[in-house]
């Protein structure tokens, strides 16, 4: 149950349920939803207490970090903030202090707010204490479970999921993979970022321009993704841009490349488990991507049916 005091929350992320206290501004909850949310919660078929954990977001004065607190500075994709550590608590560019844990992590924001790189950053911090992995991929479903395709940007995982998408395959996520303590992948994106060229060659019907085309600063399309509310298991890694056979070292920097490191304690010791565990149970191979045409089906078997 939500602790005493916290309002329930109608959004799940992961497999986290949501809460805020009073004062948090709907705006940064309708924000926080449209980024982390997997669903809402409806009071009617899914009671709110069957959520494996909880994150709790506040607003108030972040308290002051302690002596002893390591300070280093994380690049974001909008440029760099400098953090506090000290085993799980977490003092974020100033703007946000977060207490992590396995069952439960609280984040409190200042009443000024944070921008939206440090409320990913928060987020990602709460589920790798949870020992949830997020990985830069694709996510490709079928009815044999999930195969994530990752690699340097450039190596083509856009037009991979371009063309698996028009070949009747489900794209979870174009690079917002994340792996669950019980091998599950689910995906985050909200978008499927392409340049036009890619889009005239693949799916020339999306091509179609309107009012509502939106553009990222790179000029590639965005895209709608819906992702449709299945969970299953990971059953292969494909490397594009690798350029030969990968072995156990290979594998493990593979995947460190792909996942970052935690600040947190707990995201450290348990995505370091989730790292063994990935590398030695999971097939990881290189792959071009002409060769994703035939190694999907070989590894998924058949798309997933099409939603009634």
């Amino acid at each position: 149950m939500p602790p005493a005091g916290i309002q329930r929350a109608d959004w799940v992320s992961l497999d986290a349920l949501v809460v805020c206290a009073p004062g948090v501004p709907s705006t940064w909850q309708d924000a926080l939803h449209h980024d982390w949310g997997l669903g809402r919660v409806q009071a009617s078929d899914r009671p709110v207490d069957t959520a494996a954990r909880t994150i709790e977001i506040r607003v108030g004065t972040l308290p002051p970090a302690p002596a002893g607190v390591v300070t280093r500075e994380v690049t974001l994709p909008d440029g760099a903030a400098p953090v506090q550590v000290l085993g799980d608590e977490l003092w974020l560019g100033g703007h946000l202090h977060m207490q992590l844990g396995a069952h439960l992590s609280v984040l409190t924001c200042a009443p000024q707010g944070a921008a939206q790189d440090l409320w990913a950053l928060a987020f990602t911090e709460a589920h790798r204490a949870a020992g949830w992995v997020p990985l830069h991929a694709a996510l490709i479903a079928g009815r044999g479970g999930v195969v994530a395709i990752t690699g340097p940007s450039g190596a083509g995982k856009t037009t991979a999921c371009l063309r698996l998408r028009a070949a009747g395959w489900t794209v979870l996520a174009e690079d917002r993979a994340w792996i669950g303590p019980d091998g599950r992948a689910a995906g985050l994106d909200r978008t499927l970022r392409a340049l036009d060229d890619s889009l005239a060659r693949f799916a020339p019907e999306l091509l179609l321009d309107g009012p509502g085309i939106r553009r990222d600063a790179r000029g590639k399309r965005l895209l709608p993704l819906t992702v449709p509310p299945v969970s299953l298991p990971l059953t292969a890694v494909l490397l594009l841009g690798h350029p030969g056979p990968l072995g156990a070292a290979d594998r493990v920097r593979e995947f460190w490349q792909a996942t970052g490191v935690p600040l947190g304690t707990s995201g450290q010791q348990a995505v370091s488990g989730a790292a063994q565990r990935l590398v030695r149970t999971v097939p990881w191979r290189p792959a071009d991507r002409q060769e994703l045409m035939t190694l999907i089906p070989e590894l998924l078997g058949s798309p997933l049916p099409a939603p009634p």
